[in-house]
């Protein structure tokens, strides 16, 4: 597998750590998050609306472990304020915002995943 050094939001160095770069395990990996990334996200939206705020904080503290995976340091961070946001019920008002981005960067990292199970 290739590192992505041309701008990708994805980083697989840690995820190619932790699988002693077993290609089945990364590419296993890979399926979850593009599996399971829609349905968090359209969950979190669904969770806001209905201010449904220990489920919208469930759904942040399991995306977690896959942003790490996945080197979206940035979006670990963002998705960690919002798991707070939301158990102490603060800064609500910047979840949107906060969704949209994390809605924005895991279509591209989507992208970027399928690019690279193609070339398995």
């Amino acid at each position: 597998m290739k590192k992505n050094t041309n701008g990708d939001v994805t980083d697989l160095t840690y995820l190619k750590q932790v699988s002693n770069g077993d290609n089945k395990f990364i590419i296993e990996m890979i399926d979850v998050y593009l599996r399971e990334t829609p349905e968090a996200i359209k969950n979190l939206e669904n969770h806001f609306k209905n201010k449904e705020w220990k489920k919208f904080r469930a759904v942040t503290h399991k995306m977690k472990p896959s942003f790490s995976f996945f080197g979206l340091k940035d979006l670990y961070t963002t998705v960690d304020s919002m798991e707070e946001y939301a158990d102490k019920e603060t800064h609500l008002e910047l979840l949107p915002g906060l969704i949209s981005k994390i809605k924005q960067t895991c279509t591209q990292a989507m992208k970027e995943l399928e690019n690279i199970k193609k070339f398995e």
